[in-house]
This record gives C-alpha cells, sequence and structure tokens, in this order.
C-alpha cells in the first residue's frame, strides 16, 4: 500500500519536492557574505514565515552578526545593541547550550506566551519585532559560535510538518554553508592554490583540469593509487559520478558524501564543490592525524568513545565493522549512534558525517 508520507533525509512527514526547491536554491550560493540572506530566501520556498534572520552568535564575547529576510523588515523600538546579551534568553538557543542538540525547535516547546512576554529579550526585542512564535536551528559550529536560524511569525504558531522540514534542510543548509565558505577563498584560484592550507583538484568536463594543485594529486594517487596522466584514481572518478547527480533513484535528495580513507597514520577526506555556469567543479583534499580528529569531534560535544565510533564512519564503516573493532555488540553501537545524532542535531549517517567532516577539516 503506498503511504501518503514522504521522506527526504530521513524525515517522515516532508514532501521531497519542497526540500529539492530549496536545494535548487541552495546550489547557487557561491559567496560567504551573502549566505546567510541566501539561505533564508531559499527556506522561505518551503516554509512560510514573516520574516526571519541569520545569526552568527560567539557567546564568549557576547557578541553578533545577523542580517534579516526579507530586507526592510521594520524594527520599531527594538533594541539592536543590547541583542547580543539578550538573546542567551532565548529559550531555543539555552537549549542548544545545555543538551548541544542543534535541531529545529520552536519556542512554544519550552516556554508559554505569558512566560516569553516575561523576558527581557522579548520586551526589548522580540515584542518590536512582532515575534511571538519563532522556529530556530542551528548548524554543527564548534563552541563557542553558534550559526542559527531564526523564523518568525506573529500570529500563529509553526506545524510538526515545519519543524521536519526545516530538519531535513538542515544538513543541506550546513554544506551550503560550508561550500560558500570554500569558493569565497576559491576566488582568484591560481593564487589560492599557492597559499591556501587544503590542497584542491579542479575539474573539468573530460578529467582534472591543468590549475590542479600538485599535492591534491599525490595524496589521492596515495590512498587511491596512480592514474593515467589528467585523469582522477578510478574509486575517485567514480565518487565523482555519483556526486554530480543531486538526489537518488527514487527522487529523493540528499547531501554530497564525502569521500574518506585512511589508517592509523593518516586519514583523508575528499569533498565535492559543485561548480555552476562558468564556475568549475572542485574537490577539496584535507589529510589529517587520527588524533587531530578525534580532539575535533570531541569539541562538537561527543564524548571519547562517541568521537572514535563517528571517526570510524567517516572512513567508511559499516556499524557491524565498526562495533567488531571496537569488541562490543552492534546493539550498542547503533546506541552510541542514536546520542551523536542528537547532539549533532541530524537524522542520519550521511548528515552525521558531513557535519563532521565539516568540523574536522574546516578547522585551522
Amino acid at each position: 500500500m503506498e503511504s501518503s508520507l514522504h521522506r527526504a533525509g530521513g524525515a517522515v512527514g516532508v514532501d521531497p519536492e519542497a526540500v529539492l526547491r530549496v536545494i535548487g536554491a541552495l546550489d547557487e550560493i557561491d559567496d560567504a557574505g551573502s549566505f546567510g540572506y541566501l539561505a533564508l530566501e531559499a527556506v522561505s520556498m518551503a516554509v512560510d514565515f514573516d520574516h526571519a534572520s541569520y545569526n552568527e552568535l560567539d557567546t564568549s564575547t557576547n557578541t553578533a552578526y545577523f542580517c534579516e529576510w526579507p530586507l526592510g523588515t521594520p524594527h520599531g523600538g527594538a533594541d539592536e545593541q543590547a541583542f547580543p546579551r539578550l538573546v542567551l534568553e532565548n529559550p531555543i538557543l539555552r537549549h542548544q547550550e545545555t543538551t548541544g542538540d542543534r535541531s529545529a525547535h520552536r519556542l512554544s516547546d519550552f516556554v508559554t506566551a505569558d512566560e516569553l512576554h516575561e523576558l527581557a529579550l522579548y520586551q526589548q526585542v522580540y515584542q518590536h519585532l512582532h515575534v511571538e512564535y519563532q522556529l530556530a536551528m542551528a548548524l554543527a559550529i564548534k563552541d563557542p559560535v553558534t550559526v542559527a536560524f531564526a523564523l518568525n511569525r506573529e500570529s500563529r504558531d509553526f506545524s510538526d510538518d515545519d519543524v521536519r522540514l526545516l530538519d531535513a534542510l538542515r544538513p543541506h543548509l550546513a554544506q551550503t554553508y560550508r561550500n560558500a565558505q570554500l569558493l569565497t577563498v576559491l576566488r582568484g584560484i591560481e593564487d589560492v592554490l599557492a597559499e591556501s592550507g587544503r590542497a584542491l583538484v579542479v575539474l573539468g568536463k573530460a578529467g582534472v583540469d591543468t590549475r590542479a594543485s600538485p599535492r591534491a594529486q599525490v595524496a589521492l594517487a596515495r590512498h587511491f593509487g596512480a592514474p593515467r596522466a589528467g585523469s582522477l584514481p578510478e574509486p575517485v572518478a567514480d565518487w565523482v559520478a555519483e556526486e554530480r547527480h543531486r538526489t537518488f533513484d527514487d527522487g529523493r535528495p540528499r547531501i554530497h558524501r564525502p569521500l574518506v580513507s585512511g589508517d592509523a597514520d593518516r586519514q583523508l577526506v575528499v569533498r565535492f564543490l559543485p561548480g555552476g555556469g562558468e564556475r568549475p567543479d572542485v574537490l577539496a583534499v584535507d589529510e589529517q592525524e587520527p588524533e587531530r580528529v578525534a580532539t575535533e569531534l570531541r569539541r562538537l560535544g561527543l564524548t571519547s568513545r562517541e568521537a572514535e565510533i563517528l571517526a570510524l564512519m567517516m572512513r567508511g564503516l559499516s556499524t557491524s565493522e565498526a562495533a567488531r573493532q571496537l569488541d562490543v555488540r552492534s546493539s550498542t553501537l547503533s546506541k552510541h549512534l542514536q546520542h551523536i545524532y542528537r547532539k549533532l542535531g541530524v537524522v542520519s549517517r550521511s548528515a552525521a558525517i558531513a557535519a563532521a567532516t565539516d568540523a574536522v577539516f574546516s578547522a585551522r
């Protein structure tokens, strides 16, 4: 019997066509400076809201950068200077800070309307912006910085479907954020290749562009075997062919899956950055030592055991293979994975790996 429920990114009750509309708009974002505004515009294609904000919060210094959509949203008498300090009263942010759970939540999940109205944050900011209902979530960015999206309404609360939809979009937003950061660096690629901390491979239609980083090609050959001149190692070429498709065979959207290879000495992660128009596809290649991988994963709020398990997932081990290596039952390891998903605010293995890859291989 055909179910009336859809699946997208592992979330039940989410229309995959709505997710695909947003992903199509996210694919056009290639600049870190405009990411917040354009990402909110993309989300508006799937979730209805009065206005929204993109926020980068540094809780160690009580500073914040934010942008809003649409432009020109009236601020009334909102105390913008006090917002970085007062935003710490936000029940959703407090939940994220306390539990590490960055998934989508509503204000009404934590406080009543009367309790919200008692907050200085409401009285000095939200009241003037006509924020009575809010749906917010954060990306898996390391402490003390939180990157968050807040969708606001005045007259009605967000539905369970809205929550599930924003959760389904979360890994795609995180990936777009990471790619926008990298693509901003890639401007003037000839100079960047000599100075960037990452090794890069620029792809042409028929193989490797002449501007490819020799260091990147050496790393790929070391892990996957030497290719023919002007081409990629066969496992890498097969992976690139898969990553150039944005949906599964049944039409469900998916995030790009990093290619991971490693041993006890070095771990290699290759990420696919899709091009568009005149911009070529790019591979970002990075090698790290296992201890640094574990350290960065623990900074996401994971225990040492959870970090060890997620590192094995990043290397491509299945649940049963990881359980055998750690000498634990598969059921025990699966429970650890559920804790990892909750802490990272994701609902699937691929999204957890993407969040881990972002944490480990974006840190400098």
